[in-house]
């Protein structure tokens, strides 16, 4: 899209509309209501219908992504990292991770206490199954995180906001990351997870390349995930 275009009406309205779908899209987490339903390990008609429902969800979410993005995103999807943009990416996961762990500790929460509010997210039964466990690893380590920085990072900061504003896109951004993971209603759940999305959105306004941002999001996850392993067995 030209730059001329991007505050013509109509495309304000074809935007926003848009915008509004991919949220209401990733809010939904639609693709995980298919793992729920798996019993058993067993290969079985049941299981692998259930397991083509969750990747084409997501493949189905990616794609409507990726349109909007390259329908209204002035960007480049395919750009490849540069060193500077690795170094900056190391810096804000490093920044992100230390920030959670001190903001824990001042309010005397353990790692355990806090990730078993995360852990409990879907049925205890899901952990103790392990083709259920898999697709859940493999969703919120390496789908969700690209689905995520594509619709809050990439479509929304680039396409919500000038370069003037792209500030105040950080802030909006913390906020969605910060809703949308948030347990119970918690506030403390909403900052500890808010400033994770601020500084995702700060790494993308940086470097303006979604890749970087998805590294982040991986590794944060992946480094969750890991921690709820450890206290889940053990």
């Amino acid at each position: 899209m030209h730059n001329s275009d991007t505050w013509r009406s109509d495309h304000l309205l074809k935007r926003g509309f848009i915008g509004f779908c991919l949220i209401c899209m990733v809010a939904s987490s639609i693709q995980f209501i298919p793992v729920q339903y798996i019993k058993s390990n067993q290969l079985n008609t049941n299981n692998v219908a259930l397991t083509i429902e969750f990747f084409g969800a997501y493949i189905i979410m990616l794609n409507f992504a990726v349109y909007a993005y390259r329908k209204y995103g002035n960007g480049n999807l395919f750009k490849m990292l540069s060193l500077k943009d690795y170094q900056l990416t190391a810096f804000a996961t490093v920044m992100a991770f230390l920030i959670a762990q001190a903001y824990i500790f001042m309010f005397d929460i353990f790692f355990q206490n806090r990730f078993k509010i995360e852990a409990v997210q879907f049925s205890k039964d899901l952990y103790d199954n392990k083709w259920s466990l898999f697709l859940l690893i493999i969703g919120f380590v390496l789908l969700s995180p690209i689905l995520e920085e594509l619709v809050f990072r990439a479509y929304i900061l680039d396409v919500a906001f000038s370069d003037n504003w792209r500030w105040l896109g950080e802030i909006i951004s913390a906020f969605f990351y910060g809703l949308f993971h948030m347990r119970y209603h918690n506030l403390f759940s909403f900052i500890f997870f808010a400033q994770y999305g601020f500084w995702m959105a700060w790494l993308y306004n940086k470097t303006r390349n979604v890749k970087a941002s998805i590294i982040m999001h991986m590794v944060l996850n992946a480094i969750t995930i890991s921690i709820i392993g450890y206290y889940y067995y053990h």
